[in-house]
């Protein structure tokens, strides 16, 4: 069974056998349409893994080519991908979080106080700050140079 990134690869290189890898890919109406199409098939077949059950297999596979045109570096010009809201859907699984939004919209909506719109979103930003993982990060000494030692 094929992983999705590299049945995605597969097919984009079926439709567009003279796109040059890690050369940016633009593909016309026609090409998308071929390419999902492809997709949809192999996970109709059971050859592209799967982990969840989709309603749509066909919107599903244009989200996964629109994903992988500009993640994979093959296809965008051998850049890094970076997201242009990143931390857009942080905590969207908690449910504080959830419930705080919800809150947050309905005192926008009664026309709550800006004090008030203000400590909830506050208190959105504290729980998002909760959930995410510490990290804690540690410097080698023996591997910075002599001149910089005193910065630590």
């Amino acid at each position: 069974m094929k992983k999705q990134k590299e049945a995605t690869y597969q097919a984009i290189k079926s439709v567009c056998p003279n796109h040059e890898d890690f050369q940016v890919l633009k593909v016309n109406a026609d090409e998308r349409k071929s390419i999902v199409a492809i997709l949809v098939e192999g996970f109709k077949a059971n050859e592209i893994e799967l982990k969840r059950q989709q309603k749509d297999l066909t919107a599903y596979c244009k989200g996964l080519l629109s994903n992988w045109l500009k993640k994979d570096k093959r296809f965008n010009g051998g850049i890094v991908h970076k997201s242009k809201n990143p931390g857009i859907r942080a905590g969207q699984g908690d449910p504080t979080v959830k419930n705080l939004r919800v809150m947050l919209k309905l005192t926008e909506e009664k026309g709550g106080s800006e004090a008030d719109m203000q400590a909830i979103q506050e208190a959105i930003q504290a729980r998002i700050a909760e959930l995410k993982p510490k990290v804690e990060h540690t410097v080698d000494e023996s591997l910075i140079p002599e001149n910089l030692k005193h910065l630590l």
